[in-house]
């Protein structure tokens, strides 16, 4: 009865009466158009592209300038093929031009990431292009049961810093709306467990969504204790890239399915695990994705590439031809569920390690970027795990950075960490690449990656 009356009723109210947003409207949109053929979906894809396109040539200053520069004309793309002329954009490209990308007169929100590729990125959106991501999000996530005002356990990581009476009571009645309880994943460690299994049995979840890592490693600390955890229906996984081995004794211990997800916050849900769970089914309506080779190519199916991200409507800021930094195998699979949106076959890229402290702590990778992404003079950074009770904070630093900006930062690195782990916070000038020409954020030398070690596996 309250499933219903909040994700019937009082959300919905909520939303389009009080907010006065489209997000249930585009909800609506989507439920039919993922059952559309792949042909349909591709003529909605072109035509929003096209539009895009157009827009961005006339009012966006950098689009315009480089594409004239290139002798490109929004015009000429008459079809999908022909967008592949169009030049890929990187994170640094948005932070030298993030102003003229911009469009005059609409009125923006400002977001930012957490930085997983080491440098946190800040860009705008506007209105629609939120409320269109939201309802993306809705309809991934519901494919698992996790529809809003549905009763939810959340394994995530929570706003960072000092926060005021009105921010904390703001996030009070917003989880309460949502039906939330949430558990800090910043906060999981050895001594944590009795009390996050006890909150998790007494809330009775009807949904658990999390970090990928940590509910691998707190499955990992419920099955070696004996500890009986509550079931769910099901298990929403994100942000880090899920493993078969962690799939396994996730589903193991919790004793319902896991639904694995694929995004990033510059375009929200790009994929998502439908029941059958054959694979991620791309968020076709929204995004434009492509997996494309260090040239720019099309990586021909069963390659690995790179990701490409088009939002097709973000007009306030446009994402156009986004190279974010994940790598994955190209090739569009059908789903046997019968939708029409095609099937990532598999996302490689990027894994935050996690660390392991002297007191017992599992500490995500997750955590760093997402501290980060709130200090804009931090460009770029590495932690690096260099003794069980050691550790490197390496940044390279912006004209605004400042003594209480470091205070703050190494304060909430020491909430996390807790006071057995040294911290060597060493501003640098440049932060190298690894051999394959990536940054780790997050790098723990001393110990042997959970996520890499099969369950059961010998340490």
């Amino acid at each position: 009865m309250l499933d219903w009356l909040f994700s019937r009723v009082l959300l919905p109210a909520f939303e389009t009466g009080v907010k006065r947003r489209r997000t249930y409207q585009y909800w609506s949109e989507l439920e039919r158009s993922q059952w559309y053929s792949r042909g349909e979906l591709a003529r909605l894809q072109l035509t929003a592209l096209r539009r895009l396109l157009a827009h961005a040539q006339t009012q966006c200053p950098y689009y315009r300038a480089a594409w004239s520069h290139l002798g490109l004309d929004a015009a000429q793309v008459d079809s999908l093929t022909a967008f592949e002329r169009w030049p890929v954009i990187s994170s640094d490209a948005i932070r030298e031009h993030r102003l003229r990308m911009r469009t005059a007169g609409t009125q923006l929100l400002s977001k930012s990431t957490g930085g997983s590729s080491g440098a946190p990125l800040h860009f705008d959106l506007d209105h629609e292009s939120h409320e269109r991501r939201t309802a993306a999000w809705h309809r991934g996530y519901s494919w698992a049961g996790a529809i809003p005002g549905v009763k939810q356990l959340y394994l995530w990581g929570v706003p960072l810093g000092q926060r005021t009476a009105w921010q904390r009571g703001k996030d009070r009645v917003y989880h309460w709306l949502q039906r939330r309880h949430l558990l800090n994943t910043f906060e999981l460690s050895a001594a944590c467990v009795g009390d996050f299994c006890r909150r998790l049995n007494a809330y009775r979840p009807r949904v658990i969504v999390a970090y990928t890592n940590p509910l691998y490693e707190f499955a990992r600390a419920l099955q070696d204790r004996g500890m009986r955890p509550w079931s769910p229906q099901a298990i929403v996984v994100g942000a880090e890239k899920l493993h078969a081995h962690q799939r396994q004794l996730i589903e193991t211990v919790f004793a319902a399915p896991v639904f694995e997800t694929y995004g990033c916050r510059e375009v929200m849900l790009i994929g998502a695990e439908c029941p059958r769970h054959e694979g991620l089914h791309l968020t076709q309506e929204n995004l434009l994705v492509e997996i494309l080779d260090d040239e720019g190519q099309p990586t021909p199916p069963g390659q690995e590439g790179n990701v490409v991200l088009t939002d097709l409507y973000n007009h306030g800021m446009p994402f156009i031809r986004y190279a974010n930094g994940d790598r994955a195998i190209a090739g569009w699979q059908e789903c046997s569920c019968g939708r029409g949106l095609p099937l990532l076959r598999q996302v490689t890229g990027r894994r935050l390690d996690v660390l392991h402290t002297p007191d017992g702590r599992r500490l995500p990778g997750e955590f760093f970027p997402h501290l980060c992404k709130d200090y804009p003079a931090i460009q770029r950074f590495q932690v690096e795990q260099t003794e069980p009770d050691r550790m490197q904070f390496k940044v390279v630093l912006g004209p605004r950075w400042s003594d209480a900006d470091q205070a703050q930062l190494l304060h909430e690195v020491r909430q996390a960490i807790g006071e057995a782990m040294q911290v060597d916070f060493l501003p640098v000038t440049d932060i190298p690449l690894t051999r394959a020409g990536k940054h780790q954020v997050v790098i723990n030398r001393c110990a042997v990656r959970a996520m890499d070690e099969p369950a059961g596996a010998a340490s």
